[in-house]
């Protein structure tokens, strides 16, 4: 995976604009006529800012470019961030679930890595296009480092079937 940009899928980001837009609409008409209760309007007025932010969460991750190159993976648009390649010392990659039972293959959940370096933490979810290619490379550089990775972590990267060696396993 040399120098390559990924985006999410537009197919990906429309359940997440149609949630957004059902909270607002379903928080905002009672919001507008909830003037004269402030407890009533606050409490309304709350949800419906969590929706509005929802909505722009998603509206961001839309024109956010992730770009891979040898040297760095970088989220490039609003808040984005660079996180060089050698610099990775902590990986999560965790799975959420839909359903009780754990079943990536079925598309019953997604997972979300979080790769952090010396400057700040960058956050990516399954949508991502070549995601599993992206965290094989993640989890590479992360072995490579010795970066600090919780046993959930490594069993989700096997779970991608991202096998990687320990620094320890190379060297005999």
């Amino acid at each position: 995976m040399d120098s390559v940009s990924l985006r999410y899928p537009m197919r990906s980001l429309y359940g997440d604009y149609i949630r957004a837009l059902v909270g607002v609409v379903i928080l905002g008409t009672p919001f507008f006529y909830a003037g004269g209760s402030p407890v009533v309007a606050t409490i309304l007025g709350t949800l419906l800012l969590l929706f509005v932010g929802f909505g722009v969460r998603t509206f961001v991750r839309q024109v956010t470019t992730i770009s891979v190159s040898p040297d760095a993976i970088a989220a490039i648009g609003p808040f984005g961030k660079r996180v060089a390649w050698a610099d990775i010392n902590r990986v999560d990659l965790k799975y959420f679930s839909t359903r009780r039972e754990r079943s990536t293959k079925r598309g019953d959940g997604w997972m979300q890595m979080k790769i952090c370096g010396p400057e700040g933490c960058m956050q990516l979810d399954s949508s991502l296009q070549q995601f599993n290619d992206l965290a094989a490379k993640v989890a590479a550089a992360a072995f490579r480092n010795g970066a600090e990775m919780t046993d959930t972590t490594v069993e989700n990267f096997t779970t991608l079937g991202v096998t990687v060696t320990f620094p320890e396993e190379v060297a005999e």
